[in-house]
């Protein structure tokens, strides 16, 4: 059985000597396996196509004994313009890819997150300098794609990360944001564009940290440190 579906890449790994299983969000299935050759050849350069956050469109064949499914046919998804070179754009990338490789874990289809991903992403490479402040929008609009989304009003002085919402007295466990970081927290949600270089490091860390409280798996993002190196 063929599948035909746009897909974004999320992240690679080398398959023996000459092949790549990638893992993409794709608009049909959600998170899927794709096997694909990579080869020295000029005439087969599938490898290209399998950077993190490449848009493609793709063939494949759907097995019904392993979660890893053969490439067939594959292209770019034109819709969505190729990323312009520069260091800023690729920093951002890496990263997003990074976290959403470790905070997607759904292999069913979810047009909602394939379409907000998508559109972000046009978005990205389509700007000349991305903003400093992208990566953290980004992940602050997806909490809600992931139902994720923190409750806090005016009235709330703490954040309780486990909950997920605003609490007026201090929690007794370390998950939580203090008072300085909540108001850091809401002031970065209205325009996290204006924020200094420090307050918008400490808004990515406290974004991240709530991220590996809710769904896991945030304790080590290795593209972080080059993001911050980019933007400071």
């Amino acid at each position: 059985m063929l599948l035909q579906s746009k897909g974004i890449v999320l992240q690679s790994f080398k398959y023996g000597e000459n092949s790549l299983i990638s893992r993409v969000l794709s608009e049909e299935k959600g998170l899927i396996s794709l096997l694909s050759n990579k080869t020295k050849s000029k005439k087969n350069k599938q490898g290209n196509f399998f950077q993190p956050l490449s848009a493609i469109e793709f063939v494949c064949y759907l097995s019904s004994k392993s979660n890893i499914h053969r490439v067939k046919e594959l292209t770019y998804n034109n819709s969505i313009a190729s990323s312009p070179e520069n260091v800023s754009t690729n920093a951002i990338q890496f990263f997003l890819a990074e976290v959403l490789s470790k905070v997607i874990k759904e292999e069913e289809q979810n047009f909602s997150l394939y379409q907000y991903v998508a559109e972000k992403l046009h978005q990205l490479n389509t700007a000349k300098i991305p903003t400093s402040s992208f990566h953290i929008t980004f992940l602050l609009d997806l909490m809600d794609i992931l139902g994720i989304q923190p409750f806090i009003t005016q009235e709330h002085a703490y954040f309780d990360m486990e909950q997920g919402e605003g609490c007026t007295t201090k929690p007794t466990h370390p998950n939580f944001f203090t008072k300085e970081e909540v108001e850091l927290y809401k002031t970065g949600r209205e325009s996290p564009e204006n924020l200094p270089k420090l307050d918008r490091g400490r808004l990515l860390n406290m974004i991240i940290n709530y991220y590996n409280t809710q769904l896991g798996g945030l304790t080590n993002i290795k593209s972080k440190a080059v993001l911050e190196v980019v933007f400071g």
